[in-house]
């Protein structure tokens, strides 16, 4: 019993990291819709500086503490979220994705980067032995042990029959029950909290509620990037300062994230401690009878890929939605013979530069980049053009090499061991499909995340598949006269390779397949009503991607001479990705000039012919652009300063940094940071030049057509009053030509609206007619596109729902107003914070006092639209705008819920109803708007309302002749003869 308690013990320590990284993983995703892969690399950097204070600046522990943990970690939780989550917040689930696991590549390497920048270029003194006291940058090498947070060396402490407890996992214990705690009280016990459950409940109601999502979102990635920061510094001195174990422990916390269903924080936490302790208790039984090298590792990921395949099912998107991510507004394909015959030239130019610029060593380099360049074509097809995030692609490049290096060790050619390699990956990737299909967004990508760790931690490791840790020769090919072992034929032969595969990949999206792939990206349940069978179509991508992938492996492990486990690990994959997305992800281009970087650029940063043919570019561009601006418009002191600082910071570039130090972590950080920019860009910097020049027209193109607009209105102006002006009461809310819609569709065409106080204005209109985008603009959730909206004397036209007063308007919104995830009691404390108000919600509807402490999503729809307009019976607004209040309801509940409007009207509020039943709405309405098709088709008094309007209205029709005289309340027939039914 007492090893079964120590491996119980040890697995709570590992499981207390766990629970930590899992909930700041939850709290980050649920507030702010961003997956945050980059928390290893938080955790990683808070650790290294607090590595370099307390070991190279000699801080005491507490001192590096505060400013790491305190200051550093929060601060780049803010920052994350101010300059780079925050504005992705509309972006596409791949665009927030590829941008975090930018981070998680960049983070690490800026820091280690910087550290060998100083080390190289300010002379700063590595630690000595000798003088243990002395300032120093120490290397993590340098230091025996890596501090922490307890007493170093570490102390031990036994309790009952040999149960061993270590300083370091009290403190991993300390800093989960402080996490948890700090977690409760700030999510169930602050304004903030409730605040940000709300924000991640029903974000746009949220907002009408006065609750700012941007502040929420800020204390929650302030908050998670705070716990990855501790979790970094405890973490250290059990696991050193690799970044490796950094982002591999974060992924290992992931299953207890997809265990909350990534929402419940507290069962994130319990999942974490029970993943800790599973893992510790199979390595302490199980590994005995599997002798297999990273089987306790790869638990975790199968029991990812297991909750994903029963819990991750996407319900997102659904009939009538589109895809998130959508193709740019200008063609890229302009003048493709201009481009191809860039590409020729560049070609060539390779071609050249192998055969008489480069020696054996750099030719050697071009050929292995262009190996990479295959490889990286597979994230074309499978994001490219399938819309689909794969983290499994290393996997896929490891099983090609391997099967080719088990082939060629049983003296089989070449071409047929490369053939082999191809349609074995090709196999993976469908066996990696077939149970991921029904899978999309965010819970693929971690699916295939998990399989490509059980591969690197399991399968891989098997000594029949893998050959150990000398693993398989992969030699070059002779192909008759050629024998490509010469790296300026192996040159030669990877180019025709891949303008092969560049070739395929091009067929593949104008083939009628590739269109049906495009069709299934864009909109799954449109595709299978055309008849395209989509499933098929996810399992194809992935099947010819892993095949390439699988053929670009065989090919690169063929440049480099062997193959080992673990020359292509799962994080070198995510590096790819974001390579390819910093140049383009659509565009076969970009993966091949992605490749030829990968593996060309740190040799060349490092040699310094990079620095000198970027100062020989940039002073052309900036002596070009001086000359071009002068005679544009004449050489101002601005713009011959600004050309001065450019040159003289070109020349401080090339003087002083001959080489770059450390060029792999300057690239990796490059790329990392490239693909956090170009995020939710698809065409990547590929394309920048034509976006620029398009964005550049278009702007032209606005302001000419502003310019002719504003001439117009000058020519033809005539004097307005201002609301209020003529001595009569300002209506409180004043629409002039309103227009509003949905991306490039317009839904509302200029409405004239006005509701003066005291007065109910009933907008009736059928289904699809705009009544509910009108609402949601005058709420301030969807933005005008012209026209004004006046609202309590003041212009709101462009003022977001949160910084509008807060008294001036209140929005029941269509399908009740109320968060279902917060109590009762919470609804009201978001709008009123009173003790004393929330009371007076209860008296106006003693039934909601009886559910105080109830989910509101568990009432009644009754009880629910209650709760919705109890308080602004309590705090009556200036104009209540509701939407369909009584969709859904008895009619004994809607009498209660009009008696309420009537109400807030007899108290000086003024009322727009939202509806498509007219007679309860005619009943209260002093003045009625029909609203047809995103137009004012009629307003006048309710009184003046006839079946022949409303049949107009509703129908577009006018009624029969009988129907003219009938009185209004006798207009109810059936929905099945297609006449109106105004009774209810």
């Amino acid at each position: 019993m007492t090893e079964f308690f120590n491996l119980v013990v040890a697995g709570l320590v590992t499981g207390a990291l766990y629970a930590i990284l899992a909930s700041g993983l939850t709290l980050s995703y649920q507030t702010s819709g961003v997956f945050n892969f980059g928390q290893g690399g938080v955790a990683f950097s808070t650790a290294y500086l607090f590595f370099q204070l307390n070991s190279g600046q000699k801080l005491p522990i507490w001192l590096s503490a505060v400013i790491c943990i305190g200051i550093f970690a929060p601060l780049l939780g803010w920052l994350l979220h101010k300059v780079l989550f925050n504005p992705l917040r509309e972006a596409s689930i791949a665009a927030r994705m590829v941008a975090s696991l930018g981070l998680l590549i960049a983070l690490p390497s800026l820091g280690l980067w910087i550290v060998a920048l100083l080390k190289d270029k300010a002379n700063l003194a590595g630690c000595t032995p000798q003088e243990p006291d002395a300032r120093c940058v120490p290397a993590i090498e340098d230091v025996f042990r890596i501090p922490g947070l307890g007493p170093s060396p570490k102390e031990s402490y036994t309790f009952g029959d040999g149960l061993i407890i270590d300083s370091d996992q009290l403190a991993m214990l300390g800093a989960a029950v402080f996490a948890a705690v700090l977690l409760w009280y700030l999510v169930r016990h602050t304004r903030i909290g409730l605040e940000m459950r709300a924000s991640v409940s029903r974000p746009n109601l949220a907002a009408l509620r006065s609750v700012d999502p941007d502040r929420a979102s800020a204390v929650s990635w302030i908050t998670s990037c705070g716990l990855a920061g501790l979790v970094g510094v405890l973490l250290a001195p059990m696991f050193g300062l690799n970044s490796f174990s950094y982002n591999t422990l974060l992924f290992i916390s992931i299953p207890a994230v997809v265990l909350g269903r990534m929402a419940s924080i507290p069962i994130a936490m319990l999942g974490g401690l029970l993943l800790g302790v599973a893992q510790n208790l199979v390595d302490g039984y199980v590994s005995d009878y599997l002798d297999i090298t990273g089987f306790r590792t790869a638990v975790p990921f199968i029991i990812l890929f297991v909750l994903l395949i029963f819990f991750g099912a996407e319900r997102g998107r659904s009939a009538g939605t589109t895809l998130e991510e959508k193709p740019p507004a200008y063609d890229l394909s302009t003048d493709p013979w201009r481009r191809r015959a860039v590409w020729a030239v560049l070609t060539v130019a390779l071609l050249g530069f192998t055969a008489w610029g480069a020696d054996d060593y750099w030719a050697g380099l071009l050929a292995q980049g262009l190996a990479t360049s295959i490889v990286l074509l597979s994230f074309t097809v499978v994001t490219g053009i399938g819309g689909m995030v794969s983290l499994a692609q290393a996997a896929f490049v490891l099983s090609g090499a391997f099967t080719a290096g088990i082939m060629l060790s049983h003296d089989v050619p070449f071409l047929p061991a490369l053939l082999a390699g191809t349609v074995v990956a090709a196999l993976i990737g469908l066996i990696v499909a077939l149970p991921t299909r029904r899978l999309g967004g965010l819970p693929l990508a971690l699916s295939t995340l998990a399989l490509a760790y059980v591969g690197q931690n399991l399968l891989f490791q098997i000594r029949s598949i893998s050959n150990g840790s000398s693993g398989w020769a992969v030699t070059p090919p002779k192909l008759g006269p050629i024998d490509t072992t010469n790296p300026r034929w192996r040159v030669l032969f990877m180019l025709v390779l891949v303008c092969l595969v560049v070739w395929l990949v091009h067929a593949l999206r104008v083939s009628s397949t590739g269109r049906a792939m495009l069709a299934v990206r864009s909109t799954e349940v449109g595709a299978r009503t055309s008849g395209i069978a989509a499933d098929r179509m996810k399992l194809l991508v992935f099947v010819i991607s892993a095949g390439i992938a699988g053929f670009g492996g065989v090919l690169l492990a063929s440049s480099r001479g062997r193959v080992t486990n673990t020359d292509f690990d799962v994080l070198l994959g995510l590096v790819w990705l974001a390579t390819t997305v910093t140049l383009s992800i659509r565009r076969p281009a970009g993966a091949v000039l992605a490749g030829l970087m990968m593996v060309v650029a740190p040799e060349a940063l490092e040699s310094g012919l990079v620095m000198r043919i970027i100062f020989s570019l940039g002073a052309a561009v900036a002596l070009l652009s001086l000359v071009t601006l002068m005679v544009k418009g004449g050489l101002t002191v601005r713009k011959l300063t600004g050309g001065g600082i450019a040159v003289a910071l070109l020349v401080v570039a090339a003087v002083g940094l001959d080489h770059v130090p450390a060029s792999t972590y300057f690239m990796q950080m490059l790329f990392g940071l490239g693909a956090i920019g170009l995020a939710r860009d698809p065409e990547g910097g590929l394309a920048a030049g034509a976006r620029i020049r398009q964005e550049r027209a278009a702007r032209k193109a606005a302001q000419q057509a502003a310019a002719e607009a504003a001439a117009a209105s000058v020519a033809t102006a005539t004097p307005v009053a201002a609301p209020g002006a003529d001595g009569a009461a300002a209506p409180v809310l004043r629409l002039s030509g309103l227009k509003a819609g949905y991306g490039e569709i317009e839904v509302l065409h200029g409405i004239d609206l006005t509701v003066s106080p005291g007065e109910a204005v009933a907008l009736l209109g059928s289904n699809g007619a705009g009544k509910t985008t009108l609402c949601s603009v005058v709420g301030g959730l969807v933005p005008a596109r012209g026209g004004t909206i006046w609202l309590a004397g003041q212009d709101v036209t462009g003022v977001p729902a949160r910084r509008r007063e807060r008294d001036s308007a209140y929005l029941a919104p269509e399908g009740r107003g109320i968060f279902p995830d917060l109590t009762v009691e919470e609804n009201l404390q978001l709008w009123l914070r009173d003790a004393a108000e929330r009371e007076g919600a209860y008296d106006a509807f003693p039934v909601l006092k009886e559910r105080r402490n109830q989910a509101a999503g568990t009432m009644s729809g009754g009880e629910q639209q209650m709760l919705t307009l109890a308080p602004a019976l309590v705090r009556p607004p200036k104009l209540l705008v509701a939407d369909e209040p009584s969709l859904g309801l008895a009619p004994l509940i809607i009498e209660q819920i009009f008696e309420a409007l009537r109400s807030l009207q007899s108290q000086g509020t003024a009322l727009l109803i939202a509806e498509e039943k007219t007679r309860d709405a005619l009943a209260i309405a002093d003045r009625v708007a029909f609203l047809t098709v995103g137009h004012i088709t009629w307003t006048g008094p309710a009184a003046e309302v006839d079946a022949e309007r409303l049949a107009t209205a509703y129908l577009g029709l006018a009624p029969e002749a009988g129907e003219r005289e009938r009185p209004l309340d006798a207009v109810a027939t059936s929905a099945g003869s297609g006449r109106l039914d105004t009774e209810d």
